[in-house]
């Protein structure tokens, strides 16, 4: 009977695909490399339907941004409370008229934020979630095979995978636990063992393609990036300056991604890379199927004239702050004596 220790908070969402990543573990004849890629297509499917929503909340949100950029022009030039406050509630009273949540883009993310926490605990400790070996047992096993730093926690120990390699090596040490070598996880493919970690140390064995696996990530997640970015474009871009698009560049560098990549085995950055592959790929579907829509120059216009007939002037532009008598800020009332102010 298959059953896991429950040992952490995360483990309400890893059991149950540490069950899956078992499942297909087994019918991969225990090649955890094409274990890691099923459970990477298999995970994007599951969170399909995040993804779509968050998809239909960028779709609303790109018909909005127009609008609130007129909105800013409105407004530009006042840093006072007052008018900042108005300027706010024009912006709310716009996104409810047309049915948009700010929280619904966020939302999804939020979800899929526990449930990748989750699988990286999958990945990182596979003599639980894929050997079913209880806390007790991999701990034992841990002291066993490190007598000089001993641990009495299952938390305690960062990474299971090397473990792994380190009971194919001796294993005697599986006497008792039920387990075989034959039925742990086999990291190594084409000769590249995915049980070690990327490291340009001279006194390593350094191995180029497993060096290419953090590279392969930071690619991948620059690229996937810049693809989002640009399917997200909805003709508004054009507005920023270069200083603007040169920050948004920086701030999509994933850099993260380089050197997590460099401090775990090369098992967990392969994840990365497939991961990566499935979600380019889902986001090409989905940016195919469901596109942002787009504005032209004329577009843009036509949609400044439809927000004067409604009575808001986009082309009232502030040059600077007004201030009273008093020294203050003079803010944009829609009083008759504050009308001069524009």
């Amino acid at each position: 009977m298959l059953t896991m220790d429950f040992s952490s908070f995360w483990d309400i969402l890893a059991i149950p695909f540490g069950y899956l990543m078992q499942g297909l573990n087994f019918i991969c004849g225990n090649h955890y490399v094409l274990s890691l890629l099923l459970f990477a297509v298999v995970v994007k499917l599951v969170t399909l339907p995040f993804a779509i929503k968050q998809q239909k909340s960028q779709i609303k949100m790109a018909k909005l941004r127009p609008k609130l950029a007129l909105i800013e022009k409105k407004y530009a030039g006042r840093t006072d409370r007052v008018t900042l406050q108005k300027k706010q509630q024009e912006q709310m009273e716009l996104q409810q008229q047309e049915g948009y949540s700010p929280l619904s883009g966020c939302l999804p993310l939020l979800i899929q934020f526990p449930v990748i926490i989750a699988l990286y605990r999958i990945i990182r400790y596979p003599l639980k979630y894929i050997c079913n070996l209880s806390d007790k047992t991999v701990v034992e096993l841990y002291n066993k095979m490190n007598p000089a730093n001993t641990v009495e926690k299952f938390g305690k120990i960062s990474d299971h995978i090397s473990m792994v390699k380190g009971l194919r090596a001796n294993p005697t040490l599986l006497d008792g636990t039920g387990l075989t070598v034959d039925k742990l996880p086999n990291f190594k493919v084409f000769g590249i063992d995915l049980a070690e970690t990327p490291s340009f140390n001279p006194s390593d064995k350094i191995n180029l393609w497993l060096l290419l696996i953090p590279f392969l990530c930071v690619a991948l997640s620059y690229l996937t990036s810049w693809l989002s970015r640009k399917f997200n474009d909805n003709g508004m871009n054009e507005q920023q300056t270069p200083e603007q698009k040169r920050s948004m560049t920086i701030m999509t560098m994933p850099l993260m991604s380089l050197w997590i990549s460099f401090i775990t085995s090369g098992a967990v950055g392969l994840y990365w890379v497939y991961s990566s592959l499935a979600g380019l790929i889902q986001m090409l579907l989905l940016a195919k199927l469901m596109p942002i829509p787009k504005y032209t120059k004329e577009e843009l216009q036509e949609i400044q004239r439809q927000m004067k007939k409604t009575g808001a002037d986009p082309n009232r532009v502030v040059k600077g702050t007004r201030v009273d008598e008093n020294g203050k800020p003079r803010s944009l009332h829609y009083d008759g004596d504050d009308t001069d102010q524009y």
